[in-house]
C-alpha cells in the first residue's frame, strides 16, 4: 500500500524592506525532502492594519498562531480561490472545446514504478545505443495508460495529453521501445521480478501455468518466411488454431505462469496454430534461471499435464500438480483416489492419510 503524507506548517510572509509591506498567511508544505510555500490568505497592508492595531506585525503574527490552531485542531485549511469572469476565452477552430482537467491518479503508480528501478533499466539497455529519445518516459506512460485507460498503442498516444506531465514523444517511438524491450525481454522479466520482490514478498512455492488465446480481426493468416540475411525459418504469428470462441480468426496464444499469489512471474507469445503443450517447458526453463534454481510445484490444467511435462517436472527435485479426469484413470487408481491407500511422502515414503 502506498501513503504519501504532508507536514503543513503556516507563517508569516511579508517583504522585510518596504516600508509597508503586505502580510500573508503562507503554507508551507513538506513531502519527504521536498518543500512548497504558497500564500493562502492576505491579512493586510502595514498601513491599514494600523487604523486597528498599534502593532501591525504582532497582529499579523496573532492571525498566522490562530491559523495554525485551527488546522490542528480541525485539520481544514481555507483556500481563496479568485476568478476573473471577465476574463476571455482564446478563439478556435476546434469544432468542441477541450478538457483542461489533467489526470494526477497516475501519481500513485509513478511511486510503484520508481521503486522496480526502470530507469536504471532502460539506461543499462540503451547507453550503448545512439538512442534520441527518452524509453524510459516512453515505457512508463504507456504502461500508466494500459493499467488506467486500455487501448491501442495509437490510442494511448492520442490521449498523452490527458497526464499532468504533458511527456513530449512521437508515435514511432513507442513502436522502437516495444523493438528495445523485444530484444531485452528475459532482461527485463527478471528485472521486474528481482525490483518487485523489494515492494511485496513474492511466494514462489507453487507456480500456476496456464495459456489463454487472442483472435484477430483479419481473414488471412501471416505467412511463413526466410530470412534473407540469416537464412533463419520465421514461422507467422497469427495462424489459425483451436479457439475457446469458435472464431473464424486467426489467433496469437499466450503462455503465463503465476506465483501462488496470483502475480504474473513470466510470460510468452506463440504462433496461434502451435499446441500449448510446447509451450509449458521453455517457459518454466526460463523461469527456473530467473528463479535462481529455487524449486517450485508446477501447477497446472490436465490441458498442460502431458507426459514430456509431467516427466521434466518430475525430476530436479522438481514437482508437479495436474489436474486428470477420474473417470479415465485405471481401477487401481480410482481405488487409491477413493479409498485414501499408498499415499507416501516423497522425502522418505513414509505411509501418509489424506483424511488426517
Amino acid at each position: 500500500m502506498f501513503k504519501m503524507s504532508y507536514n503543513i506548517n503556516m507563517k508569516l510572509n511579508y517583504d522585510r524592506k518596504s516600508k509597508n509591506p503586505t502580510y500573508f498567511t503562507q503554507m508551507g508544505m513538506r513531502n519527504g525532502k521536498k518543500t512548497t510555500t504558497k500564500n493562502v490568505a492576505r491579512i493586510g497592508k502595514h498601513s491599514e492594519l494600523l487604523k486597528i492595531t498599534d502593532d501591525p506585525l504582532a497582529y499579523a503574527k496573532e492571525q498566522v498562531k490562530i491559523y495554525n490552531e485551527k488546522h490542528k485542531k480541525n485539520k481544514i485549511l481555507p483556500l481563496d480561490l479568485k476568478i476573473d469572469f471577465n476574463e476571455k476565452i482564446k478563439a478556435t477552430d476546434d469544432i468542441v472545446s477541450l478538457s483542461t482537467d489533467k489526470n494526477i491518479g497516475y501519481f500513485f503508480l509513478q511511486y510503484i514504478y520508481n521503486k522496480l528501478e526502470l530507469k536504471d533499466f532502460f539506461k543499462k539497455i540503451s547507453d550503448e545505443k545512439k538512442i534520441e529519445f527518452d524509453p524510459n518516459l516512453v515505457n512508463r506512460f504507456i504502461t500508466f495508460s494500459r493499467i488506467l485507460d486500455p487501448d491501442s498503442k495509437l490510442g494511448s498516444f492520442q490521449k498523452l495529453g490527458n497526464f499532468y506531465e504533458q511527456p513530449s514523444f512521437e508515435y514511432v517511438h513507442i513502436l522502437r521501445t516495444m523493438d528495445l524491450l523485444k530484444s531485452h525481454y528475459d532482461e527485463y522479466i527478471s528485472h521486474l521480478y528481482e525490483k518487485s520482490s523489494n515492494l511485496v514478498k513474492r511466494n514462489t512455492s507453487i507456480c500456476y501455468y496456464d495459456c489463454t488465446n487472442y483472435y484477430f480481426e483479419t481473414e488471412c493468416e501471416d505467412e511463413d518466411y526466410v530470412d534473407d540475411v540469416t537464412g533463419e525459418y520465421i514461422k507467422g504469428l497469427r495462424k489459425y488454431g483451436p479457439c475457446k470462441e469458435h472464431r473464424p480468426n486467426p489467433i496469437a496464444e499466450m503462455g503465463l505462469f503465476m506465483d501462488a499469489d496470483g502475480i504474473p512471474l513470466s510470460m510468452c507469445i506463440t504462433s496461434g496454430s502451435d499446441n500449448e503443450q510446447t509451450t509449458a517447458i521453455p517457459l518454466e526453463k526460463k523461469l527456473t534461471r530467473m528463479l535462481k534454481g529455487k524449486k517450485f510445484i508446477y501447477c497446472a490444467d490436465a490441458g498442460l499435464g502431458s507426459f514430456n511435462i509431467r516427466n521434466f517436472n518430475s525430476m530436479g527435485g522438481r514437482a508437479f500438480i495436474v489436474t486428470q479426469s477420474i473417470k479415465k484413470l485405471s481401477a487401481k487408481l480410482q481405488d487409491a483416489v477413493f479409498n485414501d491407500c499408498d499415499y507416501k511422502l516423497l522425502s522418505d515414503d513414509k505411509p501418509v492419510s489424506l483424511l488426517i
